[in-house]
């Protein structure tokens, strides 16, 4: 028991200290859930948007990552 709960809690703090991970995460969670949901409805979707929504997913991490490394840093007070 004291194991999952640590676990639980490792997870939740590596959330907290990467908040673009957890962001670009749950958007595409979001996105398949709801491509899913569409597929359901029209009965037309192809697996193969599934591939192109982690495809773009994964491009605006890449973009989030290297924006996040050269930009310059300003300290806003």
């Amino acid at each position: 028991m004291f194991s999952t709960h640590f676990n639980k809690q490792v997870f939740i703090n590596s959330l907290k200290t990467n908040q673009n991970m957890t962001t670009f995460l749950s958007t595409t969670i979001a996105l398949i859930v709801t491509m899913f949901i569409h597929g359901l409805i029209q009965g037309q979707l192809k697996p193969v948007y599934f591939i192109y929504a982690i495809v773009v997913s994964l491009a605006f991490v890449l973009w989030a990552i290297i924006d996040q490394r050269f930009r310059p840093y300003q300290d806003v007070d």
